[in-house]
């Protein structure tokens, strides 16, 4: 890794008129939830720097300030490793090429029409980048480093490779920030690109990770055989900064998305708790994992009583207000390693590792009496409720397993009059 991260809270706003840098800076905090520290002048973004440098993870420069004319102030930025955003009125040929070099990751046109959404997107993802791992793969040394350099600017955790063997392992190491994105060069001894990212694609999906093929032979031969390998996407050497930066952060968003898109395919909208789908994705991997640690599997079925009850007398609405505020009682109660499903309507799955059958008990009386006493107040009317709880524990067992015996275990909670527990199979 090239850099550590920093945890940091704020964007540097340095900007000499104070309307303007009152109105960005209330934009960013609302927008961002960063708090926003305003400079008027380079000695300001200076005193700035010397007492919050580690919380700052970003800054907004004007150029022409009355310290500071010709953008001085970036070089500041720059030299602590701070990403900058610049605003500036024009960007002719001749400032494009002096910000690049400077090493500002990006300048915004203060006239265009989306300026501040555009400054206000391009700070978003500096702030999630400082959570990204970037692997650099490549034989040349150089060559590594000069896209580290350019990476930095935008606040990736960067980690380096110099073979697709080494790849393989950082890909698998245990690293302080995750590797989300890998980019690939094409012509490397022993592992090529191509066999590299076939093998990684092999491995991770595209929402775990995102892979750009880099080459300094471009032919559409080479970029279709890239993307038919696995690739997200392919650059050409030689290349403008401004396209790497568009690039990777395109694939970072897309995965983003991606990612996104599946978490909320994986849990109920209503709760917020995962749902049968997940429970289905992770039943064998919960199941192998109780069998490789010889720990039981303990499955807790929890249905709520005479819920329609509460749906016919206070509406869908009521019984919705019911449902999130059992749903946050069981979050609240439940081990952070344990697995919380709604499994539909009004009733949840508890699956946990570790708990024998004369403690099953215990787990089961404290879910019941969390929710018997919860204090629920609909529209001014309070609401009593409670719950049939069923435990099963099974040494061996799989999840579905588990789950029937925890079900037939609530029925007989139901059976003996409700809101009690039953534990199947049941001790002395």
């Amino acid at each position: 890794m090239v850099e550590e991260q920093r945890v940091a809270d704020c964007v540097l706003v340095v900007e000499d008129s104070r309307a303007v840098a009152g109105w960005l800076a209330g934009r960013i905090e609302d927008a961002l939830g960063l708090r926003a520290l305003v400079a008027g002048s380079r000695a300001a973004a200076r005193e700035w720097l010397h007492t919050h440098a580690e919380r700052i993870s970003a800054a907004v420069l004007d150029l022409d300030l009355p310290d500071a004319p010709h953008g001085e102030v970036a070089g500041d930025l720059v030299e602590r490793q701070i990403p900058s955003v610049v605003l500036t009125a024009t960007i002719e040929d001749d400032l494009r090429d002096q910000l690049v070099a400077a090493g500002v990751c990006d300048y915004v046109l203060k006239d265009a029409p989306d300026a501040i959404d555009s400054v206000l997107r391009t700070l978003h993802r500096i702030h999630r980048n400082h959570d990204i791992g970037v692997l650099v793969v490549d034989d040349s040394r150089s060559a590594r480093a000069y896209l580290v350099h350019l990476l930095g600017r935008w606040g990736f955790c960067c980690y380096e490779a110099g073979d697709g063997e080494q790849a393989l392992q950082q890909i698998d190491a245990e690293t302080d920030t995750p590797i989300r994105l890998v980019l690939c060069d094409q012509n490397m001894p022993g592992m090529d690109g191509i066999t590299l990212i076939r093998e990684l694609r092999r491995r991770h999906t595209t929402q775990r990770l995102g892979i750009i093929g880099v080459s300094s032979h471009g032919s559409g031969l080479l970029s279709a055989r890239l993307l038919k390998a696995g690739a997200d996407d392919f650059l050409t050497r030689p290349f403008l900064e401004e396209e790497l930066s568009v690039r990777v952060n395109q694939n970072v968003d897309l995965m983003e998305l991606l990612r996104e898109a599946r978490e909320g395919a994986r849990r109920d909208p209503l709760t917020g708790l995962h749902n049968r789908l997940y429970l289905d994705e992770i039943a064998e991997q919960l199941g192998e994992t109780a069998r490789r640690t010889q720990q039981p599997l303990g499955a807790l079925v929890v249905d709520l009583d005479h819920f329609k009850s509460i749906n016919d007398r206070l509406g869908h609405f009521g019984g919705d207000t019911v449902l999130k505020r059992v749903a946050d009682q069981l979050r609240d109660t439940v081990r952070r390693a344990d697995v919380l499903v709604r499994s539909g309507g009004e009733e949840f799955y508890i699956l946990t590792l570790g708990i024998d059958t004369a403690g099953a008990r215990t787990p089961g009386e404290r879910i019941r009496n969390g929710i018997e006493t919860l204090e629920l107040v609909y529209e001014g009317e309070t609401i009593t409720t409670s719950a049939s709880v069923g435990v099963a524990v099974l040494e061996g067992g799989s999840v579905e397993e588990a789950l029937k015996a925890a079900d037939l275990a609530m029925y007989e909670a139901k059976r003996q009059g409700r809101n009690r527990v039953a534990v199947l199979p049941e001790t002395d």
